[in-house]
């Protein structure tokens, strides 16, 4: 099998495999999809939310923030707590709560982007589709995260991006040799790092392999 690495990012990583079939390609995309583990909020306790959302609506929003932190350190016993507390304008206008607002009990456990909106809190009293709104809206909450897998939750994939296709012959005569090659493009949510997802995947892959051979040799 050769590697090479095509385009890297710090999100996003494009590289050629060859010598290898699409069934392994495959096998390797789903274990970047599935099985490789990253954090993410999996309760809500809302102590109090006049917004526009319901609880559930604001706890999915929640759920799909990505967040970073160093997985070395977590076991799938292991919880993390993040608290949110805000409140729109006295008088007029509103405030647009965003995820670098998340306060984490854990200083290795952040929102892996910083802008990205939760909910808006508006000020002063109206009517929105019939309804009539709330003034001086609040939200205060407390988030648990927990380690998992995205065959679990779509919430746990680690990727956004993880596709490959197949190299023509002249393609992979140019690139790396006369074999048939695939082409991986692999982009992260930023939860985890992305040559870091490639290869706890492969890791992944051969910790089964190796099961199933051990499996097999106690069967002779």
């Amino acid at each position: 099998m050769e590697v090479k690495i095509i385009d890297q990012r710090e999100n996003e990583v494009k590289f050629v495999f060859s010598g290898v079939n699409v069934r392994f390609a495959n096998a390797l995309r789903r274990a970047m999809i599935a099985e490789v583990p990253k954090l993410a909020i999996d309760e809500v306790n809302i102590h109090e939310n006049t917004s526009l959302l319901y609880d559930e609506q604001l706890a999915l929003r929640l759920a799909l923030i990505p967040l970073k932190a160093d997985l070395g350190d977590y076991s799938v016993d292991d919880r993390s707590t993040l608290t949110l507390k805000a409140i729109s304008p006295e008088r007029a206008g509103y405030t647009m709560v965003y995820s670098k607002e998340l306060i984490s009990s854990d200083s290795g456990v952040k929102a892996a982007f910083e802008n990205i909106p939760i909910v808006k809190l508006i000020a002063t009293e109206r009517e929105i589709a019939g309804v009539r709104t709330i003034a001086r809206q609040t939200i205060a909450l407390e988030a648990i995260a927990r380690l998992g897998t995205g065959k679990e939750h779509a919430k746990w994939q680690p990727v956004t991006t993880c596709g490959y296709k197949i190299m023509s012959s002249e393609e992979a005569r140019s690139d790396l040799s006369n074999k048939k090659s695939v082409t991986f493009t692999v982009e992260g949510d930023g939860s985890v790092p992305v040559d870091e997802i490639v290869t706890e995947a492969a890791r992944i892959m051969r910790k089964k392999c190796e099961s199933m051979v051990d499996g097999v040799k106690s069967i002779k």
